[in-house]
């Protein structure tokens, strides 16, 4: 299996997004809502550690894969990539419109809040 090449731009629409998940079902999508945000909708497969653990967990995620980061709206995902670039995660994308949109696009079972 050939491994995905690193996607560089700095952000990327959910559509983008879900094609490179149908090739490769092991890309890493963290998600970095809270617990209840998260039970009301969530993208099965993806990393959770929420905003106010990332700074003690960030080191669980592979800096040498792409991290697609998702939130909510891509408010939150935005700032948590800034700082993971700043700790040296450099292929670190921000998912724009977050759940949102992937609920909206791509899957219409995901419940919009």
């Amino acid at each position: 299996m050939k491994l995905m090449d690193i996607y560089k731009s700095s952000e990327i629409t959910v559509h983008k997004l879900n094609e490179l998940r149908e090739e490769d079902k092991k890309i890493q999508i963290l998600d970095v809502r809270e617990d209840t945000e998260r039970d009301h909708a969530h993208i099965k497969g993806t990393i959770h550690i929420k905003l106010s653990e990332i700074a003690n967990r960030y080191s669980e995620l592979d800096g040498d894969k792409n991290i697609f980061v998702m939130c909510h709206t891509g408010t939150r995902s935005q700032a948590v990539c800034k700082w993971l670039k700043s700790k040296g995660y450099m292929n670190c994308v921000n998912v724009l419109g977050g759940i949102d949109a992937w609920a909206a696009l791509i899957d219409r079972n995901i419940r919009r809040y």
